[in-house]
């Protein structure tokens, strides 16, 4: 399954802490209010409730009364709580995504462990010399232009 654009065009937070929310039950009064449409009040940190309207075939229209949102065309955690509300097999394919991903980084990260091995295998003992002083000057360069 596909995750719907809607929950693509949010941030990463914003999705972490949808999936709270609506896991926590936070979501009320949830009400289809057309096709892909819904409304819906959130309750927020504070356990103050916000308003929300998300449209799925109007990704660009989406509606929440909270500061992170109103009055701009971000995707807060509250939109994305109700979207996962109303659609919960999305739940399932945002996991199943970051699950993905996941494992792709650490396949990426094999292979790039491997080539490092590798390249420092092939390396003449005063080649290696050379790397490694290099390695720790810069190593020191950094630590005092950022520490």
């Amino acid at each position: 399954m596909q995750l719907l654009s809607i929950l693509r065009m949010a941030s990463g937070a914003s999705l972490w802490r949808g999936l709270d929310y609506v896991e926590q039950g936070r979501v009320k009064n949830l009400r289809p209010v057309g096709k892909g449409a819904f409304d819906a009040e959130v309750e927020g940190s504070a356990n103050l409730p916000y308003t929300v309207h998300v449209d799925t075939a109007h990704v660009r229209q989406p509606y929440c009364d909270c500061p992170h949102a109103a009055g701009t065309r971000r995707i807060c955690k509250h939109m994305v709580a109700t979207v996962f509300a109303a659609y919960p097999q999305q739940i399932d394919a945002f996991k199943w995504e970051v699950e993905q991903a996941e494992l792709e980084y650490r396949r990426e990260e094999a292979a790039h462990r491997a080539e490092l091995i590798r390249y420092v295998n092939s390396l003449k003992k005063d080649e290696l010399r050379k790397a490694l002083l290099d390695a720790l000057i810069e190593l020191e360069e950094r630590r005092d232009r950022w520490w």
